[in-house]
């Protein structure tokens, strides 16, 4: 049975190491800075308005993590849930537990019109899963300018 919580400041050694492994995996087009998973994590304990970052337990523990983020789209009419990143331990994989998170956030968000993510097009699995649980592909290009 998987609990599901949101994340402590415990959590922080085990959180950025399952971090670091998921930033170097074939989810990721790159590596980001571990000044971020701190900011990540003092904002996630802080407020819950705009993002959350939650623990996924098993019996034998911490499995992973995911972060969600919050947001309003005129496009789809209301709240979107955006699964920013979602992480389970070598051990915790192929047991379902990603279509129960899935699961999880859509009961934990039922004010939301739309949920999103990304994919990288080398992660077969996880694209696979996304759209057996009813994900479509977007036809845009997305484009991003960080700040300086």
């Amino acid at each position: 049975m998987l609990k599901i919580r949101d994340v402590r400041e415990e959590d922080r050694v085990e959180l950025f190491g399952m971090q670091k492994d998921f930033y170097s995996g074939e989810a990721c087009e790159h590596s980001i800075p571990e000044e971020n998973f701190e900011a990540t994590l003092r904002e996630c304990i802080r407020s819950r308005e705009y993002g959350r970052l939650l623990i996924i337990e098993d019996e034998q523990g911490i499995a992973g993590y995911f972060l969600l983020a919050i947001t309003w789209s005129n496009e789809a009419g209301g709240q979107v849930v955006w699964l920013e990143e979602a992480y389970f331990k070598e051990k915790a994989r192929g047991k379902g537990y990603g279509s129960q998170v899935f699961g999880w956030v859509e009961k934990e968000y039922p004010r939301a019109r739309r949920f999103r993510l990304e994919a990288t097009a080398q992660n077969k699995k996880a694209i696979a899963l996304y759209q057996r649980l009813g994900y479509r592909e977007l036809p845009y290009v997305q484009m991003v300018k960080d700040a300086q």
